[in-house]
């Protein structure tokens, strides 16, 4: 039965693993090297120096960057991307005609290589340095246990400014395909494809990268069956689904922070806090899965927190500060003093917490967020908290847009829920602009929601009854410090389509297969076929029963909010499923607003890298003779499938180069089109060539 899957643990084992199955000859070391990009997705992994050198035989990491002196006595093992920079600095290291700067390499790419980029390769280094090569298809960020991101902020832009997706929409829904490949080969699995159908044949944003996806999901899984009774399902949607969620305030812990904080890259929050000298200083404090009351309370509501910490923070106080008993005094002094470094420690994340929970309080205060927030979920639901459906939210939204004491980033985002959920005419949307005030660069934040898909003009359609929390309903607020709270009325879309998933409900005719009829009814029918002969007992699965019940990656096209993170955990516990999420990049209110801001002309260009040591500069590719051409070192190196999807044992992945042609497996994914056998024939020609 399939066990619970971790993005983060997945990531860092195959890390350590491809490390690990480096063997070495005797008297040598592993020096481990990565570029930029390999050393973000290890971050984002949890895989840190210190898990790097503890593997055996490693004895340093160092930037591919960066000059590195010459060891002789090393082999180096390279996590790079196979890009220009990093494919130079590899071949400089072991250069035709020059010292290698290592005595071996093993190259572990994160995503597929081209074959210009590999034929460039090849003919540069001195094919007898190198060991092994491997394409690992890694190449996305752990951001949670089940949350994932492809770290690419302009794919939004890219796919639905208008300005740039006629440029750019085909490259980087390739790119996102090709990524979204690394997450299944990583998490080994092949799922079957499911995407949102828009009504509106010019937003097929979801659809095109679901084809895209299928089709280099054939190619990667060529002749592979589908392995388990129960098949995991991708459900791939885009942020035109449901672009409501982005706007709401949301006064669960994590997604409040993120929204009304300064909390860089989602999890880094400056705080000031006392040294150890009684001064008082700035500190960073980091909000991810180590911090284990982070991840208790990071879905509750504001006010869970406040009891929360209020109950955790009054025991801790009471435990810590217990007089020693009776009894051996040292032995007691021992372990009060053993209790020192965990008090300090335990003290200074409740402090963290209460400094978040306390900042989010004052602002919530001197905003009137409980009153903007009541009004939003109002719009967003079509009737009151009550259950009473109003004649009109006219009269709400001109008071707040008239209020000078309401921010002007939360009058727009009121704006943009009205146009979205009644039918405003042009006349009336510039009347509501001059009563909030609003400059012309505003208001093009609210304008630019036509290229969401939202039709200005014409108001949406009432939510459907399962987008509804049946159980909040009932209860109509909660009061804590003096501030009433209404609870969440609004449920993302998500909510609906994971039930549906879980329940076999999903309307297939707006969420349809990839795959044809023919092709789901053989995987229906290996679902249901058993015989009596090959029915097992039952009796020693007992205590087993907390297994996932199935398994689902839902991902978002142009981005996912941290309230749609919550909906997904929330639906795993509630559904015994073990459900990921995943987008091109993770937002918040802020975020989306500043994007929505820039989204008719695309974003400013980047501005300049950091200066570095310059990449050697490129090479004619010329043909070298082996010193040994019968088994030259690259004859198995585009093993695409070396480590990838493959669930063999890890000492069968790793195997040596010096290996037939004929043994390379013929599911090899292609990097301009998967589909294109005529590119296949192309490749294996001009490999037999060289192999000659």
């Amino acid at each position: 039965m399939n066990q619970p899957i971790s993005i983060t643990d997945t990531l860092k084992r195959r890390f350590l693993e491809a490390i690990d199955n480096v063997k070495v000859e005797p008297g040598r070391y592993k020096y481990v090297i990565i570029d930029t990009r390999a050393a973000e997705i290890m971050a984002s992994a949890g895989c840190h120096l210190a898990d790097v050198l503890a593997r055996e035989g490693t004895m340093y990491l160092e930037n591919l960057e960066k000059r590195r002196s010459p060891s002789p006595n090393v082999e180096a093992i390279y996590f790079a991307m196979p890009t220009e920079d990093s494919v130079r600095r590899i071949i400089r290291d072991f250069k035709v005609g020059r010292p290698a700067t290592y005595s071996a390499a093993h190259l572990f790419f994160l995503a597929a290589m081209d074959d210009q980029m590999f034929d460039h390769l090849r003919a540069s280094t001195d094919a007898k340095y190198i060991k092994s090569l491997k394409e690992l298809f890694m190449d996305f960020y752990a951001v949670e246990s089940r949350v994932f991101s492809l770290g690419n902020r302009n794919a939004f832009f890219n796919l639905f400014s208008p300005h740039l997706r006629q440029m750019n929409q085909h490259a980087e829904i390739n790119s996102i395909s090709k990524q979204l490949i690394s997450v299944c080969a990583s998490l080994q699995v092949n799922p079957i494809v499911s995407y949102h159908r828009s009504a509106d044949l010019t937003m097929q944003t979801s659809k095109n990268i679901a084809m895209t996806v299928q089709t280099d999901l054939d190619e990667y899984y060529k002749g592979q069956p589908r392995v388990g009774i129960k098949p995991p399902q991708l459900v791939i949607i885009d942020r035109t689904v449901d672009p409501i969620t982005p706007i709401l305030h949301d006064f669960y812990y994590q997604a409040l922070a993120t929204d009304l904080l300064n909390i860089k890259d989602g999890n880094k929050y400056e705080y000031s806090s006392t040294g150890q000298d009684g001064q008082p200083c700035e500190k960073v404090a980091v909000l991810d899965e180590n911090d284990k009351t982070f991840t208790k309370i990071r879905h509750n509501h504001i006010t869970d927190c406040i009891k929360f910490l209020k109950t955790n923070v009054d025991d801790f106080v009471a435990d810590a500060m217990s007089k020693p008993q009776t009894g051996n005094q040292l032995d007691a002094i021992r372990e009060q003093m053993a209790k020192l470094p965990q008090f300090q420690e335990n003290k200074e994340k409740f402090s963290v917490h209460l400094s978040i929970v306390n900042e989010c309080l004052e602002f919530i205060k001197h905003n009137k967020l409980v009153d903007i927030s009541g009004l939003e979920q109002s719009l967003a639901t079509g009737q009151l908290s009550s259950g009473e459906i109003p004649k009109s939210f006219d009269p709400e939204i001109a008071a707040f847009l008239d209020d000078s004491s309401v921010r002007m980033v939360d009058r727009l985002r009121l704006l943009m829920l009205f146009f979205i959920t009644q039918a405003v005419p042009q006349e009336m949307r510039n009347q509501l602009f001059q009563l909030s005030r609003c400059n012309y660069a505003d208001r093009e934040i609210a304008n630019n929601l036509e290229f969401l898909g939202v039709k200005l003009d014409v108001a949406a359609p009432p939510p459907t009854k399962k987008w509804w929390i049946t159980e909040l309903l009932k209860k109509k607020s909660v009061a804590e410090d003096d501030i009433e709270y209404d609870l969440p009325r609004y449920s993302p879309v998500i909510k609906s389509i994971i039930d549906g998933v879980v329940n076999g409900s999903l309307d297939r005719e707006q969420y349809p297969y990839t795959l044809g009829a023919e092709q789901l009814e053989t995987i229906q029918a290996r679902k249901t076929v058993r015989s009596l002969r090959s029915a097992q007992p039952t009796f020693h699965h007992k205590g087993r029963r907390n297994e996932p019940q199935g398994r689902l990656i839902l991902f978002i096209a142009g981005g996912v909010t941290y309230n749609e993170i919550r909906v997904a955990y929330e639906s795993a516990a509630a559904h015994n499923w073990d459900i990921l999420i995943g987008s091109t990049h993770v937002i918040t209110p802020p975020t989306f607003m500043e994007d929505m801001r820039m989204l008719r002309n695309g974003p400013p260009p980047p501005p300049p890298p950091p200066p570095r040591s310059p990449s050697p500069p490129p090479e004619p590719v010329t043909k070298h003779k082996s010193s040994n051409s019968g088994s030259s070192p690259f004859a198995s190196v585009k093993n695409v499938f070396g480590s990838g999807g493959s669930s063999k044992p890890a000492q069968q992945q790793q195997q040596p180069l010096l290996q037939p042609q004929a043994q390379r497996p013929s599911n090899q994914l292609q990097q301009q089109h998967p589909s294109s056998s005529s590119d296949s024939s192309k490749v294996k020609d001009k490999l037999k060539t060289f192999f000659k």
